[in-house]
């Protein structure tokens, strides 16, 4: 299924330290481990929740991934209900920490705690349908796919979801169906092309399937699923 960014700060954290927030921001970009260090003095210093929000993201780019997630659900489970948009935002980027470090029952419990709090968050039912995806429950993975689509219809990415989980589900016909409509939104869709590329090999179509995933990389070159559609035509050459 399609993957997801990791990670981007939320400007909703912009609130009353907004200049020394998005300094430590600048610095997570250019210096992971500096904008750790900066992070954790300006806890000290009584940053607060935004001080500890930096902190964690500056966890996971240095390596130390659970801790981060860890640190992102500690700062979203206090957090009172009037800030409940935001701690769903935490929880989102915690479940994809998880997913980061190779643990889809966290992500998911993470995933979870985040819908609870926003249940119309659409990223967040994106990321909790590639994370049930990963895992092999396609079902589930529609369920959210589908109230996605209800409340983002025109957001191509959703179609490519659900068209991959209906491949894996061997139900070519709505894979198809999806796959048109994410690319009548959008004619260069990676992730539906990448899908259509799939169903043209699974029907013979060799040439087709080369075509669609000689796109994909030229659309998203260096990208993870430009290497997959690389991968895909490798695997057709030792035919």
């Amino acid at each position: 299924m399609a993957t997801i960014g990791l990670l981007a700060a939320s400007p909703a954290w912009a609130l009353d330290n907004q200049a020394q927030y998005q300094a430590c921001m600048t610095l997570l970009n250019r210096d992971p481990a500096g904008a750790l260090d900066s992070a954790v003095e300006w806890e000290r210093q009584g940053g607060g929740d935004a001080a500890r929000h930096c902190k964690a993201l500056a966890l996971i780019r240095t390596g130390e991934v659970e801790d981060g997630a860890l640190e992102l659900e500690r700062v979203a489970e206090a957090m009172p209900q009037v800030k409940a948009p935001l701690a769903a935002e935490l929880f989102a980027q915690a479940g994809q920490a998880w997913v980061k470090a190779g643990n889809p029952q966290r992500a998911l419990y993470a995933q979870n705690q985040g819908l609870k709090l926003n249940p119309q968050d659409v990223q967040l039912l994106l990321d909790r349908a590639l994370t049930y995806g990963t895992s092999g429950m396609y079902f589930e993975a529609l369920d959210d796919l589908n109230v996605a689509a209800e409340l983002s219809p025109d957001d191509p990415d959703i179609y490519a979801m659900r068209a991959a989980a209906y491949r894996q589900l061997e139900t070519p016909d709505l894979a198809e169906e999806n796959i048109d409509h994410a690319l009548k939104i959008s004619p260069s869709h990676p992730g539906a092309l990448l899908e259509r590329g799939y169903l043209r090999r699974d029907q013979g179509d060799a040439a087709g399937a080369r075509a669609d995933w000689l796109t994909v990389i030229q659309v998203m070159p260096g990208t993870d699923i430009a290497n997959e559609a690389q991968k895909n035509i490798e695997k057709l050459d030792l035919r």
